[in-house]
């Protein structure tokens, strides 16, 4: 037996979805949304990051970042460190899910100056990134980038890379969920 459908609810059904979602896209809160939803998945920890088989490449140290502050860093400088860079931006719901477990991983290894933390920030005003960060409270460090090296090129965000002795270990396009006891583990062993 066939069910009649009942096309009067099934408009109302779909024109109130997308009336949530145009709203959501008009006031600028799908980012968020979206990104508190992505957030919750990783929590579950369903997506972590695979650090099997990684394809090890000689890094170029030839690049340049800017703090919030104004201060120019160069790759160089940072040579003699793990590196965990990530590649977000404040309109890139992905970006916006993993970041709180990024902060919690920071947290929890900011200790370690063997390690640096380089969140770049895409957003083509920086002061957006910037005043995100001040109201999420967050301390993980945010960076501009002035100058990029060849092999950190992506199109896709976010895009998280861990440099170790000089070589390009770690490369995960899209979201993750790094704070886990392996990714810990694999950040602080040389």
């Amino acid at each position: 037996m066939s069910k009649k459908i009942n096309w009067r609810k099934e408009a109302i059904s779909w024109g109130v979805m997308i009336a949530i979602f145009g709203t959501l896209y008009i006031t600028g809160w799908h980012a968020p949304v979206m990104g508190k939803i992505q957030s919750w998945l990783l929590a579950t920890h369903l997506i972590t990051p695979s650090i099997e088989n990684i394809e090890i490449e000689s890094f170029n140290f030839d690049g340049e970042l800017i703090t919030p502050n104004g201060e120019r860093i160069s790759y160089a400088q940072l040579q003699n460190k793990t590196i965990f860079i990530n590649y977000w931006a404040t309109w890139c719901p992905p970006c916006l899910g993993e970041m709180p477990h990024i902060e919690k991983l920071y947290q929890q290894l900011k200790d370690n100056h063997d390690i640096a933390f380089l969140m770049i920030s895409k957003d083509n005003d920086f002061n957006k990134a910037i005043k995100f960060k001040e109201k999420k409270e967050y301390e993980l460090p945010i960076y501009q980038e002035l100058r990029s090296p060849v092999q950190l090129q992506s199109q896709t965000l976010p895009t998280t890379f861990v440099i170790k002795q000089g070589k390009i270990v770690f490369r995960k396009e899209g979201m993750s969920n790094f704070n886990t006891e392996e990714f810990r583990d694999f950040l602080s062993k040389n």
